[in-house]
């Protein structure tokens, strides 16, 4: 473990300047690549790792026998021995919840909250679109509309498929116990997401996974098949209880994939920043792409926060459109011009009732300088 000198639960990682509005971004050109990707990263975009699981340790013997050249695409038949083997995930070693405080003695101060763009990337200010698949929502008997999370008006969550940065480094996430969610890379080899993705039930078990992919768009990667990962350990907070505040955890990575995608940094709230719409929230919400392709919303803002003492903190807006599959995605701001750092993640809904018979519908977003100190943490004590 690298050598630390701790900081203070409420430390401020980042900057307190603003981040960019969405006028300001629409008039950004394009931060143009100046490199080629590497051969090396190159060559393993495109191979990717198929995990089996045998009895007694017994070996799997493999066969490719060429089938058939259609044009210029080879067809191969790849078969495995029948060892009563069955397709597998690699499995996951540690996952932890640590006492904030623990946390904070851990941390170097000197850990860059910056993101990386890798020179091969363009950096894009606004993502490459496609059309949005329609799907049908359902309805209750007396007509109205049934949304499993809060959509405010018109759905302005848009579908795109783009590698460039930083639109590339959000990722789906799958987990043991079914569920599917979002994350984003903020390391060469550390994800961040929602503490309610990470299997706690299978944890015990000894038998739990989960895999990233970054770029998810039917089934691979955009930068290629062998860009994804299992996941090694995720450290998430112990605060006692489902606290919708602390709903992040930071998930290390088997294959250093940031590499390829690059990663978001990150930086604190601030809430000069309240009613002001300079954040984005990324995700692959089922309603929108059938969870197959990423979404995103820009512009939206938070009308409130309400925060604990020991790092954890609720943003709530009514602007941000979220559904499920969007769990674990990434609120982010543009500060000077190129610099994308997350300070947040979705969370969930809450339905608050006021006095007079009145209603408050609210988006959740999991953020606060607990948040930062365990990507800090994650910088110190995983590097890649």
């Amino acid at each position: 473990m690298k050598t630390s000198h701790g900081v203070e639960m409420d430390h401020f990682w980042g900057t307190r300047e603003r981040p960019m509005l969405p006028r300001e971004l629409i008039r950004r050109n394009p931060i143009l690549a100046s490199s080629e990707m590497p051969s090396e990263l190159r060559r393993l975009s495109s191979t990717r790792a198929v995990y089996i699981s045998t009895a007694d340790g017994e070996e799997p013997i493999t066969e490719v026998t060429k089938m058939e050249t259609i044009g210029r695409r080879t067809i191969w038949r790849v078969k495995v021995s029948d060892t009563g083997g069955e397709a597998a995930h690699r499995l996951g070693q540690a996952a932890v919840r640590y006492d904030p405080s623990h946390v904070c003695q851990a941390i170097d101060r000197s850990v860059s909250s910056e993101g990386h763009r890798p020179a091969w990337l363009n950096q894009l200010f606004i993502p490459r679109g496609i059309a949005r698949p329609t799907r049908p929502r359902l309805r209750r008997f007396n007509g109205r509309r049934v949304e499993p999370m809060y959509v405010f008006g018109n759905d302005d969550r848009q579908t795109y498929e783009d590698t460039s940065y930083p639109w590339g480094c959000v990722g789906k996430i799958f987990n043991s116990d079914g569920f599917q969610g979002s994350g984003a890379l903020v390391g060469k080899n550390l994800v961040i997401t929602a503490a309610h993705m990470v299997p706690w039930t299978s944890i015990g078990a000894g038998s739990w996974w989960m895999r990233f992919v970054p770029a998810y768009v039917n089934g691979t990667s955009l930068f290629g098949s062998g860009v994804e990962s299992n996941i090694s350990d995720a450290a998430a907070i112990n605060n006692g209880n489902n606290v919708s505040g602390y709903d992040w955890a930071l998930l290390k990575l088997y294959n250093p994939v940031g590499e390829t995608a690059g990663w978001f940094g990150y930086n604190g709230w601030s809430s000069d920043w309240e009613k002001q719409n300079y954040w984005t929230v990324l995700g692959y919400p089922t309603a929108v792409g059938g969870g197959e392709l990423p979404s995103w919303q820009g512009g939206i803002d938070y009308h409130d926060e309400d925060s604990d003492s020991s790092g954890g903190e609720e943003l709530e807006s009514n602007t941000a459109d979220i559904t499920p599959g969007d769990s674990g995605g990434p609120v982010f701001g543009i500060w000077n011009g190129n610099a994308p750092r997350v300070i947040g993640v979705v969370s969930g809904q809450e339905h608050e009732y006021q006095p007079i018979f009145s209603s408050d519908d609210n988006n959740i977003f999991a953020s606060g300088s607990g948040f930062t100190n365990l990507i800090a943490w994650g910088l110190t004590n995983w590097p890649a």
